[in-house]
């Protein structure tokens, strides 16, 4: 690959990296604020026996640092990409089994907006996530640093992050936007 497609790619990776980065970031800090909260998240899931909920409810948060951390470091990349599609196939397919069970009620848990109840919408979101942690596990870990790769990497992952927060919102407002067309 000529040096200004391997930039190039190196830059695209950045940015996912970034944003993925920035997204497990948030969503373990919102887990981490409220223990017992995000406890009795976990638990409505129904999918872990009451013994091993605790555990769980401190171990995704830790995991998600983790991921952030990994997938900030050319030298771990692989490995955070790789744990962070462990984590979002294993979220993907909680929400896919609730929403199969007609358990759409319950909040999904995500970190983002408050009270967001499961839908096929946070399928889709997270396969894009997970579509991004294979572009960032694809593309090079390591390129040419100067200030237009920092702008640009900053800003992509950043924009990144706004979209999905967006979008978040948006799906938890679902209801009250259909509510509006009738």
């Amino acid at each position: 690959m000529p040096p200004d497609e391997l930039q190039a790619a190196f830059m695209v990776g950045g940015v996912a990296r970034l944003a993925l980065a920035a997204i497990f970031s948030l969503s373990a800090a919102a887990a981490l604020r409220d223990g017992p909260a995000h406890a009795a998240i976990v638990e409505q899931y129904r999918l872990l026996p009451p013994w091993a909920v605790p555990a769980a409810a401190r171990g995704l948060p830790a995991l998600s640092l983790a991921a952030a951390l990994l997938l900030l470091l050319p030298a771990t990349v692989g490995a955070g990409a790789l744990l962070g599609e462990a984590l979002l196939a294993a979220f993907t397919t909680a929400i896919g089994i609730n929403l199969a069970r007609g358990r759409e009620h319950i909040d999904c848990g995500c970190g983002g907006a408050g009270g967001q109840s499961l839908s096929a919408g946070l399928v889709v979101r997270n396969l894009l996530l997970m579509a991004l942690l294979a572009a960032a596990l694809a593309a090079p870990a390591r390129g040419r640093i100067d200030w237009g790769a920092v702008t640009g990497i900053l800003g992509g992952g950043c924009g990144l992050v706004a979209i999905y927060f967006a979008a978040s919102q948006l799906l938890a407002n679902r209801r009250l936007l259909t509510g509006l067309e009738t």
